[in-house]
């Protein structure tokens, strides 16, 4: 019989986290302990283990079995000396290497099931797209994942790059998971699946790919060519995915070519009325379906009616400022129990994209 488990047997706190969220993306079951006598048991009958450099010395006194991947944490050094005694397959760093770490795993499939789910899983991917600066775009997406993941799988990726990462706008900065920066696909196609259970996710259950925040001169840029496997993906998948996505460039174009929907937030004003009008113009050649949130900030000068003229977009909700919000996202993130114009308006964006809730 194919063993169902992954032994995680890692006494460093550091590393810990990391290699039991791998652990778990791999679709197997998890056994997680560093008593010896466990170890011993169990490490014959594992699909892989997962060690530091201590287990690692134990290990290397037990018979010799494949399947064992020494973890060091970011940036190193591995332990090497450690990892050969205990005849290791590989070793890691992690989170850095935590993709190629899985992808060396694999996953676990269960037998399809044709009566356990539609013969089309299809999922639904909707854009947010802010016509102007400062609108609150990425507040709106995450509200739109807060509320479609009561009845959804739902992920929410971060599609502008250099942002400073929706997970902090989530609360979930400190949980382990990849980020945009880790992610190493490789060649073929992503597993919906896979992808989900590598990322961070909420305590309701929101699955975030996000920038990520570096204090040196970073290289990493995002570009369609990362972001369009993705997004295929998590849409052959069941499930709604919400892309914080910027007004322009390749990315955007990206986005809007996978998308069904998209949600312009356009603040009452002038300038950025025209800036929408073109937008939804953009949008609308992809054959995407445009529907706009009025924004009233500080100062308002044109009516519902006005931006419908200007941009000619539905206007499926107005949003004014809301009371305190922007201190509770501050202090710890958008709340689970949203405001009551923020719920209520991305409960209408969902439904007018098709979203039962």
């Amino acid at each position: 019989m194919t063993s169902t488990f992954v032994l995680v047997a890692v006494s460093d706190p550091v590393i810990h986290p990391e290699a039991t969220h791998v652990a778990a993306a791999t679709g197997h079951d998890v056994i997680d302990t560093i008593d010896p006598r466990e170890i011993t048991r169990l490490l014959p009958r594992a699909h892989a283990a997962l060690v530091d450099a201590d287990i690692a010395r134990h290990i290397a006194t037990l018979p010799r079995r494949a399947g064992v991947h020494v973890l060091a944490a970011d940036p190193g050094p591995v332990d090497w000396q450690a990892a050969m005694q205990a005849h290791a397959e590989n070793a890691w760093v992690v989170p850095a290497q935590a993709p190629e770490l899985l992808g060396a795993l694999g996953h676990a499939r269960a037998p399809a099931d044709p009566a356990a789910a539609p013969a089309s899983a299809a999922g639904t991917v909707i854009a947010v797209c802010g016509a102007a600066g400062g609108a609150g775009a990425s507040t709106l997406a995450a509200a739109l994942a807060r509320v479609a993941t009561r009845s959804h799988p739902t992920t929410l990726l971060d599609a502008v790059d250099h942002s400073g990462g929706l997970d902090l706008l989530l609360g979930v900065e400190e949980t382990p998971g990849i980020r945009w920066p880790e992610l190493r696909l490789g060649e073929g196609t992503v597993d919906a699946v896979d992808l989900r259970a590598a990322l961070p996710v909420t305590p309701d259950g929101i699955t975030c790919l996000s920038a990520a925040r570096s204090t040196i001169a970073d290289p990493f840029s995002l570009t369609p060519e990362l972001v369009r496997p993705v997004l295929q993906a998590l849409q052959d998948s069941a499930g709604v995915t919400i892309v914080d996505t910027p007004s322009h460039g390749p990315v955007a174009d990206a986005v809007a070519d996978s998308c069904d929907h998209v949600v312009l937030l356009i603040p009452a004003e002038v300038r950025a009325a025209a800036a929408a009008a073109g937008l939804v113009s953009g949008f609308g050649a992809r054959r995407c379906t445009v529907a706009g949130v009025l924004r009233h900030r500080s100062w308002s000068g044109l009516s519902r009616a006005d931006v419908e003229k200007i941009t000619r977009c539905e206007i499926l909700s107005t949003l004014g400022t809301v009371s305190r919000l922007s201190r509770s996202v501050e202090l710890g993130g958008l709340p689970q129990r949203l405001p009551a114009p923020l719920a209520t308006t991305a409960r209408l964006v969902l439904e007018s994209a098709g979203v039962a809730l």
